[in-house]
C-alpha cells in the first residue's frame, strides 16, 4: 500500500499510531532469506548468516536471540529453532468494513520542527520541536522544547526563526529529549504541514539516538488542504490559517510551538471538511488523498529559458 503523505510503500503491519521498531540490517535480511526455505536451528542459521563453518550450539543460540529478538517477523519454534512468521495485519484491517474505527476515534500528534537547515541525513539538526496532541476534535496537550543541535545555527536561520545559539547552547541535545518525544508521539497519527520535512528530521534523529526506526501512520496537512481547499491560491500555513480564522500570535510564526498549534487547529477543520467528501475512516481518507487534486496548469518555459539560481531568504517548508 502506498502512503499518500510520502509516496512510499507502507508495511503490511503499519500500526495505527507511532511506535519504534528495530532497524533492519544486512544480517537481518540474510536471516530472513535463509529462513524462507523453512525453519532452521540457531546453529545453522548463525553459521549461514555470519558465514561461519561451525558455531557451538550455546553460542549460536545466544547470538540468534540477540540478533532476532526485536524483530517480530522471526518466531522461535518449540524445539528452539527459528522460522519466519506472517506479519499480522493492522488491528483496523481485521475489522469488518463497517467496524473500521472512525477518523474521529483516532488521535493525532501534530509536529513542527525548526532546524539548522534542510539536510536531515547530513549536517543539519533540530533546534526546536513541538508536538500537539489532537483528540476528540480538540487540542489536548502541547509538548515543546528547544534542542541543542550540537552545531552552529546559520545567521539566516536565526533571522527566520529567532532561535540563536545562546538560546540552545545549554539545552539538551536530541538524544537527551528523545524519550519525551517518543512518549508524545506514541500511539498517535504523525501529522505535519509538509510532513515529509518534519518526518525526515524526527525519524533521523530518533534513529541516531536509539538505533530504532520510527514507524506509523502519517498525514500531511498540505496534501489534505490541496484536496479540500482547491480554491486557495496557496497552501502555506499562513493561507490555510487565514482561511479558517486561526490566529498565530505575533512572534510565534516559524517557531515550533506556534506553528504546531496553528497546524493542529487547521487539522481539526480540514478533517471536518474531509468528512463532507465522505472521509469518515482512515482507509477512505487514504483513497481521497491518493486520487490527487485539481490544480492550475503551470506555464511551460520556452526552450532555452533557464531558471537562474537565487539565495534562500524564506522558509519554503511551511
Amino acid at each position: 500500500m502506498i502512503d499518500p503523505a510520502s509516496g512510499t510503500q507502507l508495511e503490511l503491519d503499519m500500526p495505527a499510531g507511532m511506535r519504534t521498531k528495530a532497524e533492519s540490517t544486512l544480517l537481518i535480511e540474510r536471516a530472513a532469506d535463509y529462513l524462507r526455505a523453512g525453519p532452521a536451528s540457531s546453529a545453522s542459521l548463525v553459521a549461514s548468516v555470519c558465514q561461519l563453518s561451525a558455531v557451538p550450539s550455546v553460542i549460536a543460540d545466544h547470538l540468534a536471540v540477540t540478533l532476532l529478538r526485536e524483530h517480530s517477523r522471526f518466531i522461535r519454534t518449540a524445539d528452539g529453532g527459528w522460522r519466519l512468521g506472517e506479519p499480522a495485519p493492522p488491528a483496523w484491517r481485521t475489522h469488518a468494513p463497517d467496524e473500521e474505527p472512525l477518523l474521529s476515534s483516532l488521535s493525532f500528534a501534530v509536529v513542527d520542527v525548526e532546524t539548522t537547515g534542510g539536510q536531515s541525513h547530513l549536517k543539519d539538526r533540530i533546534t526546536e520541536i513541538a508536538i500537539v496532541t489532537v483528540r476528540d476534535g480538540a487540542v489536548q496537550e502541547v509538548y515543546e522544547t528547544l534542542v541543542n543541535p550540537e552545531r552552529s545555527i546559520p545567521p539566516f536561520v536565526s533571522r527566520l526563526t529567532n532561535i540563536t545559539w545562546d538560546m540552545v547552547r545549554d539545552k539538551a541535545p536530541f538524544r537527551g529529549v528523545c524519550e519525551d518525544v517518543l512518549r508524545a508521539l506514541e500511539g498517535h497519527v504523525f501529522v505535519a504541514h509538509n510532513a515529509g520535512f518534519d518526518w525526515r528530521f524526527v525519524s533521523t534523529e530518533v534513529a541516531r539516538a536509539t538505533g530504532r526506526q520510527l514507524t506509523g501512520r502519517r498525514l500531511c496537512t498540505v496534501r489534505l488542504a490541496r484536496r479540500v481547499l482547491p480554491q486557495l491560491r496557496r497552501r502555506s500555513l499562513d493561507w490555510i490559517a487565514m482561511h479558517y480564522g486561526v490566529e498565530i500570535p505575533e512572534g510565534q510564526r516559524h517557531r515550533a510551538g506556534g506553528d504546531a498549534i496553528a497546524t493542529a487547529h487547521c487539522l481539526i477543520r480540514l478533517l471536518e471538511d474531509a468528512q463532507s467528501h465522505g472521509c469518515t475512516k482512515w482507509s477512505e481518507l487514504e483513497c481521497f488523498l491518493a486520487t490527487g487534486a485539481p490544480g492550475r496548469k503551470r506555464k511551460k518555459k520556452r526552450r532555452g529559458q533557464l531558471a537562474m539560481p537565487h539565495s534562500v531568504s524564506k522558509d519554503t517548508t511551511a
